[in-house]
């Protein structure tokens, strides 16, 4: 018996699959690719970044610290979110490095304009120390800082993971450590390279 012809409507309908289905591997097969070289290939991954500062990956919540403010109330550290927080810590006095930095994120946090006000620049030192006469003596010159005091940095600084007295934290305003700037780039470098980040980061985000 003679095979019966398929007929013009069967093989448009047969073309028409064959066409939709290599649309789909068409569309999804980089979607695909990337999912699994991300996942699967971790080695195969993009090692150029353009972000200045270093990811924290993965990102890490900030946990429930009591810090002592200037004025000698007890404060939880998750009280402030609600902005991006720049975070030095300062270990014993303040000195020729430590000012650098402090002016470092006042000009910062100063160049980024109208957005200035969700960026909130926070020192936190020794409680034992004395922070109350350390933001007494630079006071005047970064009214815009937040000073508290921590009965243990040695935890805070462990879980920034940075030994770096002069590097520099950035929390989101959801609480996340997102990124560590290093110190020993020079001051114009950092100036630059932060102020990209943080214009990047609120440009891309509601929060804050």
């Amino acid at each position: 018996m003679n095979a019966v012809p398929p007929t013009t409507t069967g093989r448009a309908r047969l073309t028409g699959r064959v066409q939709f289905v290599l649309l789909a591997l068409l569309f999804f097969a980089p979607f695909a690719a990337a999912w699994m070289l991300y996942f699967y290939f971790p080695n195969s991954r993009p090692s150029g970044t353009t972000n200045y500062g270093e990811l924290v990956t993965p990102p890490r919540e900030l946990p429930e610290w009591t810090w002592v403010g200037a004025d000698g109330q007890a404060v939880g550290s998750r009280s402030l979110q609600g902005k991006w927080l720049l975070i030095q810590l300062v270990e014993g006095d303040c000195d020729t490095a430590c000012v650098d930095r402090l002016m470092l994120t006042r000009q910062t946090r100063t160049a980024m304009a109208a957005d200035r006000e969700r960026v909130q620049r926070v020192v936190l030192g020794d409680e034992a120390a004395g922070v109350p006469a350390l933001r007494e003596r630079h006071q005047a010159e970064q009214p815009d800082a937040q000073w508290f005091g921590s009965a243990d940095l040695a935890a805070v600084r462990a879980f920034f993971g940075s030994q770096d007295a002069e590097a520099l934290f950035l929390v989101d305003p959801a609480g996340n450590y997102l990124m560590v700037y290093p110190g020993g780039k020079g001051t114009q470098a950092d100036f630059k390279g932060i102020q990209k980040d943080l214009r990047k980061l609120l440009k891309l985000s509601r929060l804050g």
